[in-house]
């Protein structure tokens, strides 16, 4: 059986099976031997494929024998383009889950992860969810930054969607939370009909072509600026100024970002509470009026202002909570008090200590990849809901029963009260902003009360910060992209500029850009988070997305060279930038007015396209920049120096420095490293277990003074510590237990102290010497084989 599209052929077999994915020239994609089935089902758990597929005249049958189970599925063929929607379901069995895929491809050169897009230069192979059900990829617990409709794999690559039966409550666990009460969707995306999809085949040139047209035959997200497709416009990665504009202050505000050509000024805390959002009385006496005036002062002088939330995050001071808590709050651990609680108890008592892990807090001392893929890490609020009072509790014991001790009664403003046996307890789901959240319903409500905002305002820029945090109602990255498409539903102008931290396929259509990297994570402007800000323009590029590099802030330190570095950046890559900047701080600082100056006549450059694809390609250096020369018609660049680090290492996304100031000082003049981090374990017979470090010095040849801490969470000693760089080997003549840590300063010696701080010895040792920029460095202990060792953590220090 073949379905056909003027540049491509689907073959499937009678059992189901797609044996080729052909181009016009007989060129058959499809990798073979992996069994790409048209689409299986979920049962209990399993994942089951079809045994036979009939054609009866626009429908597909696809049958299930030993299930008793068919999907009449209606297709359409296009001229560039195939849809694929259930529109039956005939079975005894509840079925879970709809998988359409997984789609083995051989094409891998690049790969839209969240659109859902395997390429190379000459051919496509896309495959689209065309309504918010249909959700690309397939779920996973951990967060990630984009999506995994399609996915990268030995072969070539893999693309895969599904629609998820959302019409029965079920216990689930996600990165923030286990056994999440995950409430049913009240609304027609419950269920599995109307799961809809489109495969695609088309030469690599015609994409930006083809998905703007299936946006608009499908009736999807098609945003535009002045008529033009959003992602093909420069306008949608304009930079902005992140300003604390009031309605006192907007004038200042807007001379400042009109010196420096910025057209966006965003406020970053502009909302007394999130939920319902009332904006800051202080800053705006007359509420969404007196925003509404800044944005109409603003629209004058053709600047637009935004404004910035985290999503569907609640703060505990929002009427959602306080002070009486919303029915629709999200919960985990749903059980009932098995005994009755005065207002004055500090103990309480739960039915089902099968629900002890909803309340207890997390281990810590698990694997480092476990443990990214907790959000939390014990730093949220942890508090239970009964009737209309939030209790907080301090710790879980069990003893065979689960108890909440240490509780704080009328917490967050709500009403202590009596509560009988047999009350309905829950868990409210938390985040370490010490926030809760709403369950998929609720949150549709939140949704609105954003938008009724923007609606209200004119303003025109939001960043969905913190998208992740829909992932507490237990629906995944679906409810992300609800919370997006109700946003966007009930807003009057939806040609806005939006973005997010996190790029999920459905949202896809919504973003102009993808916009994340903070300023916080180091103390030199240029090196916070700077590996991830270069490792996702790759991404952001074959994923189609317009690109950003993120949030730098300009203080009264920052200097004419940091921007001249990060703007010549920016234009290598195309990208946009934003900038967390005051009128005070430019004041401050001596150079204020020439970063203006500066920041202005790159973005012209920029914006005009004026730079030569060899000129981006040297400003693509981040360890190089240049002065720019725009006075003649064509856009000089001068170099201006080179540099390397002060950290050591370019700053990846869970790159931090965890040392304490009590360990090693750092005095003016010296860094002290990001963390590097080393787990002994040998994954190959006969394969090294040391870990080869890249650490830049950012200052001349010296002795290099170390670090080497066991956190106190492990469960072993460590010993046969060293730490090697060519030839030369330092040993650590010590075994460390959990807690204490070696420090080595530059004097020809080691100290080994206690986890309490205590000096236990002092040894000489063999000192290394580091040179001006890279840097290799080697590091291990004694192992156990292919048995993982614990975690060690090692900080350089350097006189810069």
């Amino acid at each position: 059986m073949e379905l056909k599209t003027d540049t491509l052929t689907i073959a499937m077999d009678r059992n189901g099976r797609i044996v080729a994915l052909s181009d016009e020239n007989n060129q058959n994609y499809l990798v073979p031997d992996l069994g790409s089935a048209l689409c299986q089902i979920r049962i209990n758990g399993q994942d089951i494929l079809p045994t036979q597929l009939t054609r009866k005249g626009k429908y597909l049958l696809v049958t299930f024998d030993e299930q008793n189970t068919t999907l009449k599925i209606a297709f359409t063929q296009k001229h560039n383009y195939i849809t694929f929607e259930l529109e039956e379901i005939e079975s005894s069995e509840e079925i879970e889950k709809v998988i359409w895929g997984p789609y083995h491809v051989s094409l891998s050169d690049k790969i839209g992860k969240s659109i859902g897009v395997a390429y190379n230069n000459e051919f496509a192979i896309g495959l689209m969810g065309l309504n918010l059900k249909s959700c690309g990829g397939f779920e996973l617990i951990p967060r990630e930054r984009f999506g995994n409709t399609a996915q990268r794999t030995e072969q070539g690559a893999v693309l895969q969607g599904f629609t998820k039966n959302r019409s029965v409550e079920r216990l689930e666990n996600s990165c923030l939370q286990e056994l999440t009460q995950t409430v049913p969707v009240n609304d027609s995306d419950a269920t599995l009909i109307g799961s809809k999809f489109a495969i695609y085949g088309v030469p690599a040139e015609q994409l930006k072509e083809l998905i703007p047209e299936i946006e608009q035959e499908e009736d999807l997200p098609y945003l535009t600026h002045q008529g033009e497709w959003l992602k093909n416009s420069l306008y949608a990665t304009s930079s902005k100024f992140i300003m604390r504009f009031n309605a006192q202050n907007i004038d200042d505000c807007m001379e400042v970002a009109e010196n420096a050509g910025i057209t966006c000024i965003y406020h970053p805390g502009i909302f007394e509470s999130w939920g319902t959002y009332p904006v800051r009385e202080k800053d705006f006496p007359n509420g969404y009026q007196s925003v509404l005036e800044c944005a109409q002062k603003a629209k004058a002088r053709n600047i637009t202002l935004g404004a910035h939330t985290l999503s569907n995050f609640i703060t505990t001071n929002d009427p959602l909570v306080s002070p009486v808590p919303h029915s629709g709050l999200q919960l985990a651990g749903v059980t009932y008090l098995e005994e009755a609680i005065s207002e004055d108890a500090t103990e309480i008592m739960l039915a089902d200590i099968q629900m002890a892990p909803a309340y207890e807090k997390d281990k810590l001392d698990i694997s480092p990849e476990e443990l990214r893929a907790n959000e939390n890490k014990n730093r949220e609020a942890f508090a239970v809901k009964i009737d209309d009072e939030i209790i907080e509790y301090s710790a879980v014991t069990k003893n065979g029963r689960l108890v909440l001790t240490g509780c704080k009664r009328g917490a967050f403003g709500t009403q202590k009260s009596n509560h009988n046996a047999g009350a309905k307890t829950g868990r409210l789901v938390s985040h370490y902003y010490k926030v809760f959240f709403a369950d998929i319903n609720l949150q549709d409500q939140v949704a609105k009360n954003l938008a009724n905002f923007f609606n209200k305002t004119k303003l025109e820029r939001l960043s969905f910060d913190g998208i992740e945090g829909a992932m507490a109602t237990g629906h995944g990255r679906y409810s992300c992209d609800r919370f997006i498409k109700f946003f966007f539903d009930n807003l009057e102008n939806k040609n806005i500029i939006a973005n997010s931290s996190d790029v999920m396929h459905y949202s896809w259509h919504y973003f102009a850009n993808e916009s994340w990297g903070e300023p916080w994570w180091a103390k030199n402007f240029r090196e916070s988070q700077l590996d991830h800000r270069l490792k996702v323009q790759k991404e952001l590029a074959e994923d189609l997305m317009p690109r950003k590099m993120g949030q730098f802030r300009i203080d009264s330190k920052t200097t004419l060279k940091d921007i001249q570095w990060v703007m010549g950046l920016c234009a290598g890559y195309d990208a946009g930038v934003d900038f967390y900047i005051s009128p005070k701080s430019i004041h401050e600082n001596p150079e204020g007015n020439e970063i203006l100056s500066e920041i202005k006549r790159w973005e012209k450059v920029r914006w005009d396209q004026t730079l030569t694809d060899e000129q981006k390609e040297k400003l693509r250096d981040p360890f190089s920049f240049y002065q720019l020369n725009d006075s003649g018609a064509q856009a000089q660049l001068v170099f201006v120096e080179s540099w390397a680090p002060e950290t050591g290492k370019i700053q990846g996304d869970n790159d931090r420095n965890t040392l304490p100031e009590s360990i090693l000082k750092r005095e003016s003049g010296t860094v002290i490293s990001l963390d590097y981090e080393h787990v002994n374990m040998q994954k190959e017979p006969g394969q090294p277990t040391f870990a080869e470090w890249e650490f830049f010095c950012a200052g001349e040849k010296q002795k290099l003074q170390f670090v080497i801490r066991l956190p106190k969470e492990s469960n072993e000693k460590v010993s046969g510590l060293y730490l090697k760089k060519g030839v030369v080997q330092c040993e650590i003549p010590f075994v460390l237990t959990p807690g204490e840590y070696v420090v080595a300063q530059a004097d020809g010696k080691v100290k080994h102290y206690s986890a309490e701080g205590k000096l236990l010895a002092t040894k000489p040792i063999t000192e290394l010497l580091v040179e001006k920029g890279k840097n290799t460095i080697l590091f291990d202990y004694k192992g156990k084989g292919r048995e993982a060792g614990p975690q060690v953590i090692v900080n350089f220090k350097i006189k810069k």
